[in-house]
């Protein structure tokens, strides 16, 4: 059952509740008056029987009224035998003439006669003309007289009208202050979560950007609004993440198959003219064989970085142990003035140790030099930097070649990703080169990021953690 429904609910059955307290006071109250008019009869009939003098009231002793019997004024007396004759109205001078009198029958009377000293029996009747009703009390006197006392209920009733008025005035004002505090609530509460069940919805469909309006977090569908808004942004996120990730799957996967197409097809061509007769001369099949060699090891070199990468890639935690930078660096340093001697490399570094993996280090230090030999023209100075600040150890690689534009910079560290494919290719590498330093230094704890302008050369850092003094020790 849905909050509205029983909000609505909950609202009738305090209606009910109080329609039936309402007559329940007001049949109560009416009991209580009647038994006050009926103690009041039942005293009056117990006085001194009247009789009737002309149109005076006389007591039977003959003595005359006195100012207490001026008070009978307010009641209907009347005496007499029943079954001979008419009741006689007895009435003082207060009497109020204009009011009608009670239509009294034998039958009713003498169901409710009672003897003097017996407890009375009083009935209701109504007025001989008009709407008003009486409470009569029927007393037995000495040979068949019947003494009638009467008391109207047109007061009564009037002042019951007023209470009922009152009560439904009540009535009317506690159901329009419920009524307004259900639609608050149902405003404040209830609207609220119909408008995250229909983006609740919308999601379910496949809009992950829609969000839920709510109140301010002070209220319970406040809170409920916040952290479903929190929570659709992690599963957005989430999306967003998985769809980069499927699309560089499939980017890596595409650019894979190609960089293997293209040493498989120099090598089946090969293949295909030998087997066709075309390689007839000894330096023809020697030169065949050779590039079919390098193909070779470059399909082999790239296999081994794809291998690399997909450990890498298993979040495996590095084999640690405490490691001199510095030495590292140096020895990568004089490797690549080996390969190239004519370019020059100068290198400025102080002792560093960090906790890690050697062989991996020792390639992260490898592949940024080659990435400065590679992507800048031949002799082009290269600035090598190992220093410590605080608790990070860093690596800096700088050439003075061309540079890369802000577009290039951003993904340089992309599997696969060429500034300039051709030439790429041509140089003989493999771009996972940077792709290999990215993920190895993010499995070490540390970060990269590349500074570059065009004109203006590249600066590739590496940022690792230093190793703590109690790890180094013994370290030489």
């Amino acid at each position: 059952m849905s909050l509205r429904r029983r909000l609505l609910l909950g609202l009738l059955a305090i209606s009910a509740v109080l329609v039936l307290t309402n007559f329940t006071l007001a049949d109560r109250f009416r009991s209580v008056l009647l038994e006050r008019v009926d103690r009041q009869l039942a005293d009056t009939a117990s006085r001194d029987v009247f009789r009737l003098e002309g149109r005076r009231l006389r007591r039977a002793t003959g003595a005359p009224p006195t100012a207490q019997d001026e008070t009978l004024s307010e009641y209907f007396i009347a005496v007499g035998d029943p079954s001979v004759g008419t009741l006689v109205q007895l009435s003082s001078a207060l009497a109020d003439e204009d009011q009608p009198p009670p239509r009294l029958a034998r039958a009713r009377i003498a169901a409710h006669l009672t003897g003097r000293g017996e407890p009375a029996l009083p009935f209701s009747v109504p007025a001989q003309s008009g709407s008003g009703t009486w409470r009569i009390v029927a007393v037995a006197e000495g040979r068949g007289g019947v003494t009638v006392v009467g008391l109207s209920l047109d007061e009564l009733e009037s002042t019951l009208d007023r209470l009922r008025l009152v009560q439904v005035l009540g009535t009317l004002a506690v159901l329009a202050t419920v009524g307004l505090v259900s639609w608050w609530m149902l405003r404040l509460g209830v609207h609220p979560i119909e408008d995250m069940a229909r983006a609740a919805g919308s999601i379910a469909q496949g809009d992950l950007s829609g969000r839920v309006d709510h109140p301010g977090g002070r209220t319970e569908v406040g809170r409920l609004g916040t952290a479903l808004n929190a929570m659709l942004e992690r599963i957005q996120e989430a999306f967003r993440a998985r769809q980069a990730s499927e699309a560089k799957v499939r980017r890596f996967a595409a650019d894979a198959s190609h960089e293997l197409r293209t040493p498989l097809t120099s090598i089946m061509g090969y293949a295909e003219l030998w087997r066709s007769g075309g390689l007839r001369e000894p330096s023809e099949l020697d030169d065949a064989m050779r590039r079919m060699e390098q193909e070779a090891k470059r399909m082999a070199a790239l296999v081994e970085d794809l291998l690399l990468l997909a450990r890498l890639d298993q979040d495996r935690a590095p084999e640690r142990a405490p490691v001199r930078l510095d030495e590292i660096v140096a020895d990568a340093v004089r490797d690549a003035q080996v390969v190239e001697p004519d370019r020059p490399i100068d290198s400025a570094s102080a002792a560093v140790v960090v906790e890690g993996d050697e062989g991996q280090l020792r390639q992260v230090a490898a592949n940024l030099l080659a990435n400065a030999r590679v992507h800048t023209p031949p002799g082009t100075p290269v600035h090598v930097v190992v220093a410590a600040d605080g608790g990070v150890a860093r690596l800096t690689v700088a050439d003075e070649g061309p540079g890369m534009s802000p577009e290039v910079a951003a993904n340089v560290f992309e599997r696969f990703f060429r500034a300039d494919p051709s030439r790429a290719r041509a140089g003989g590498g493999t771009g996972l080169g940077l792709a290999i330093v990215e993920a190895v230094v993010s499995g070490h704890g540390g970060a990269t990021r590349v500074e570059s302008e065009l004109g203006a050369g590249s600066r590739f850092i590496v940022e690792l953690p230093v190793a703590q003094p109690a790890e180094t020790a013994g370290l030489a």
